[in-house]
């Protein structure tokens, strides 16, 4: 009898873990290898995905793949710029932005360093400009050249991927490229170009939070894995703070993320790639931030490069960044 009871307990306790263990289920997390990378690493890395109880099966891919990865079922949840959710809604597909994976303008315009006359990106009109067309860089910058009565039509555009860009510089290929972190710290460390235009100057005319958000899709949160959903949220806003408040840490273990993915950086630069323009301070999206993300849909319709419009509005969903926090704050 005695052997029964301890079997029964052994049983339970088991059963207990397990179940807690994979409460949330697995769930499929795709970004690429810049720093939308960071909080989903360090999550993983510091075991916030597991302490709430989810299988998070992180993987990494090229920008341009996300948004198909996403569509075809092959992620759960990608983390991507917030104009890509204007792009995949006016797809057709029911996709939500439910929270900021960081915000922080990192956009840049580089020529080579042998071009010694170039001083904005006036100067660069006729010219051969290399940019990944479609990519959030691209949005930002479509609408940037339309408040200064400017066009793509204005360049010789090359349509590049951005990780790319280091190696056309390399050849001579370009007479300027777009370009975001890490790649423009690459082509500007390696001597290869100068900036001529950055952050600040995007800024000044735009006045953009540049957002990244996480990205899924209604069914998903609110049929397939609501539970899971809000569990990874509480894990995303945890490793957040700890990313906020824990410079140096996040800066060696993102220089390990970035040496798997072939770059090798020091510390210290992974640090200033981290912190100098991107802010980890908030995972909510805000009215400015939706903002933004319609007004690069309004340009890029207006330019055919979309379908039709749609309303931002009715594709975002803070009610589990709100729940997380609230949970949190308990």
């Amino acid at each position: 009898m005695r052997k029964v009871f301890w079997f029964l307990v052994i049983s339970f306790i088991g059963f207990t873990l397990t179940g807690n263990a994979i409460a949330g289920g697995k769930i499929k997390l795709i970004h690429d290898n810049t720093s939308h990378a960071a909080i989903p690493y360090i999550a993983e890395k510091k075991g916030f995905f597991k302490a709430e109880g989810i299988e998070v099966q992180r993987r990494v891919t090229a920008p341009r793949a996300l948004i198909d990865a996403l569509i075809g079922g092959t992620a759960d949840i990608i983390s991507t710029r917030g104009s890509r959710v204007g792009q995949i809604a006016a797809r057709g597909v029911d996709v939500v932005g439910i929270a900021l994976n960081r915000y922080g303008n990192q956009n840049m315009v580089l020529v080579p360093v042998k071009d010694k006359t170039t001083k904005s990106v006036k100067d660069l009109v006729g010219k051969t400009v290399g940019a990944q067309m479609g990519s959030g860089t691209w949005a930002t910058w479509m609408t940037y050249l339309s408040r200064i009565n400017l066009s793509d039509k204005s360049f010789k555009i090359r349509n590049i991927k951005t990780g790319s860009l280091p190696a056309a510089f390399e050849r001579g290929a370009l007479d300027a490229g777009l370009t975001w972190e890490p790649w423009g710290s690459i082509i500007v460390d390696k001597g290869l170009g100068r900036m001529v235009m950055g952050p600040k100057d995007y800024d000044e005319v735009l006045g953009y939070t540049s957002p990244v958000f996480l990205t899924t899709t209604w069914s998903y949160i609110k049929k397939k894995n609501p539970e899971g959903s809000l569990r990874f949220m509480r894990a995303h806003v945890r490793a957040m703070r700890f990313l906020n408040t824990n410079h140096d840490e996040s800066a060696k273990l993102m220089r390990d993320f970035w040496k798997s993915q072939g770059l090798n950086f020091t510390v210290k630069k992974v640090k200033s790639n981290l912190y100098k323009f991107m802010r980890w301070d908030r995972a909510m999206i805000t009215h400015q931030d939706i903002a933004e993300v319609q007004a690069g849909v309004e340009v890029s319709v207006k330019k055919g490069k979309l379908p039709k419009r749609i309303d931002v509005t009715k594709h975002i969903d803070i009610s589990l960044v709100e729940k997380a926090y609230f949970t949190l704050m308990k």
